[in-house]
């Protein structure tokens, strides 16, 4: 990824973020530039907590990214057709899977939790965390692996269940890459890119 690259531009509005230099978040609404259409250069799949807001994250204004949102940051049917919408409809060339530490979807999947809708949820989680736990590993921070198996999970399922999303990493249009919020530094960590253009 160059310097000029969508995801070193997401990077570098975290920067920002936790400097406390903000700009883009803070920029003035403009009516016209927001009627005139929207060209996000990035769609971003996160959580719903509500302290990890990627606007805010990634230091950004309205219409620079298309932002989907689920406790969890799951693939399900609807976010995955959203997303599709941002990379067939936009033509956005990132998709970034934004995952956090101390997530209460993959808690309560830890957890066995499945009172009410949410257990629906819980269980698109619960194949990334079945993994960690079946593997073994003597981890100290069973929530924080489980975290990190479930963004790589949301992006093998995106591929796996949208050609569309799949024909654009493919071709080179797209790169999906997974990352982690933290949120005691407030800063966002690569964990994977895959990027045709850069095999």
């Amino acid at each position: 990824m160059t310097g000029n690259s969508p995801l070193e531009k997401l990077l570098e509005g975290n920067r920002r973020f936790i400097s406390g230099g903000r700009a883009g978040a803070s920029a003035a609404w403009d009516p016209d530039a927001m009627l005139a259409g929207q060209e996000p250069f990035a769609a971003v799949l996160g959580c719903s907590d509500s302290r990890v807001p990627p606007e805010q994250v990634f230091d950004l204004g309205p219409g620079e990214i298309f932002v989907v949102r689920v406790a969890g940051n799951i693939a399900g049917p609807s976010q995955t057709g959203s997303l599709e919408y941002a990379v067939s409809h936009l033509h956005v060339p990132l998709l970034l899977v934004l995952g956090h530490d101390d997530c209460g979807a993959v808690n309560a999947a830890l957890k066995s939790s499945t009172i009410g809708a949410i257990g629906d949820l819980i269980e698109h989680v619960r194949f990334a965390v079945d993994h960690v736990l079946e593997s073994g590993e003597d981890t100290h921070d069973l929530l924080f692996e489980a975290v990190r198996a479930n963004v790589l999970r949301t992006m093998g399922d995106l591929v796996g269940r949208s050609s569309v999303i799949a024909k654009a990493v493919q071709d080179g249009r797209l790169s999906l890459v997974g990352a982690l919020f933290s949120l005691e530094s407030g800063e966002v960590s690569v964990l994977e890119v895959q990027d045709r253009r850069f095999e």
